[in-house]
């Protein structure tokens, strides 16, 4: 299988309470021990937090979850950079471009998103999939 990251958007389906196709295809993207950027992980947490009005003990057992079962790409100043150039080549909003960057560091060749432009392929290496199509 090929390295891939997740986008934030992918991940809040899999945490989803209610049963849909979109949560299923979401835990078996998760399952495999996927890539996913810190700021997709904060912008999770944000979510669960505002939207969803979970406690403290449910984000840090959310928090633990991905933890454990993915591999966490910390934001670092050289991913920034990348994501400065990203902006400017693609027109990326700041943290899309970020978890892209992160993405491209990590060697993924696949970014599972729902809400980035599919099929679009970035520096040659990177392609964005929606995987509910």
């Amino acid at each position: 299988m090929s390295n891939y990251a997740l986008d934030s958007n992918i991940l809040l389906y899999a945490l989803d309470e209610e049963s849909s196709e979109r949560k299923l295809r979401s835990l078996e993207l998760i399952l495999p021990f996927p890539f996913i950027s810190s700021q997709s992980l904060s912008e999770v947490i944000n979510v669960c937090r505002k939207r969803w009005k979970f406690d403290k003990d449910k984000l840090i057992g959310i928090s633990t979850f991905l933890l454990d079962n993915s591999q966490i790409i910390p934001v670092s100043a050289d991913i920034i950079r990348v994501a400065h150039t990203l902006i400017k080549k693609y027109q990326f909003q700041y943290f899309d471009a970020l978890i892209v960057a992160s993405a491209l560091d990590a060697g993924c060749n696949v970014l599972y998103s729902e809400d980035m432009q599919h099929g679009l392929f970035i520096n040659n290496s990177l392609r964005i999939v929606n995987p509910f199509l």
